[in-house]
């Protein structure tokens, strides 16, 4: 089976980090490669991912433990990761959100079956417990550029390329929205995702930065502005446009978790 490369940061994340841990070892897919990178923890994140790892070490699941010297945000901490897998797939999972035991396998089954490059999936949205899930957010069965290039659709935590196919792929040293850049350079080559209908992932839902919606904006007008290079007309448009599928089309695709 196919080396998958998982790229975790974490940052002040020994409350979470051990849960988010033991879901990538309980994959039914194997063999794996779990990058952590520290981003300048305040906390004991990176002595208990070093510690977890010297645990858990197997033939078939192996550890990187990286750390930055400060913190240096999401972008350029997710991008060490990136420089160091090796794997023939790349995904990642922050050090808070979960995955279901069979994400992997049923992802890199549909990308062998439709001969796909990319692979998303749904996911359930939780507060305190990942079992009692209070939302899902939904996907298409298949994603283009130009429906990705509207809104973000692919749940970062949901999603996993084929990096001896497309080649690495890495984020602008943003704080925020670089996942998003990053999956519209992927899709751009890939030319489309399969979408995953079942949920294949929990997402934690906590305030702070994933959570702070109105400090988003800056960062969906870089996108189109200064990652695409969009004139100032059309970037502003393409914001525009963004405000309306946020709001009016992606949001029908959240249920109430059964």
């Amino acid at each position: 089976m196919s080396l998958v490369s998982i790229i975790t940061p974490t940052y002040n994340s020994i409350t979470t980090l051990k849960e988010s841990l033991d879901s990538m070892v309980a994959q039914t897919h194997r063999p794996l490669e779990i990058i952590t990178i520290d981003d300048g923890s305040a906390d004991d994140s990176y002595a208990f991912a070093k510690a977890y790892s010297s645990k858990n070490t197997s033939p078939e699941i192996t550890f990187v433990n990286l750390k930055n010297d400060s913190n240096s945000g999401a972008g350029i901490t997710r991008n060490k990761g990136i420089g160091a897998a090796t794997g023939t797939y790349i995904a990642f999972l922050d050090a808070d959100d979960l995955w279901k035991p069979h994400k992997l396998e049923v992802q890199i089954n549909a990308m062998k079956k439709h001969s796909a490059s990319l692979c998303y999936g749904a996911y359930e949205i939780f507060t305190t417990a990942s079992h009692q899930p209070e939302l899902t957010h939904h996907v298409s069965k298949k994603l283009s550029f130009e429906k990705l290039l509207k809104a973000n659709y692919l749940g970062h935590l949901t999603g996993i390329y084929n990096a001896k196919v497309l080649g690495k792929f890495y984020m602008p040293a943003w704080r925020k929205r670089q996942d998003w850049a990053m999956w519209l350079d992927v899709i751009q080559k890939a030319e489309f995702a399969v979408g995953i209908q079942e949920p294949i992932a929990s997402y934690r839902l906590s305030k702070g930065l994933s959570s702070n919606k109105l400090g988003l904006i800056k960062y969906n007008y870089d996108i189109y502005k200064t990652h695409l290079k969009y004139s100032t007309l059309k970037s502003s448009w393409m914001l525009l446009r963004f405000f309306y599928e946020q709001f009016f089309v992606k949001s029908q695709m959240l249920t109430k978790a059964v």
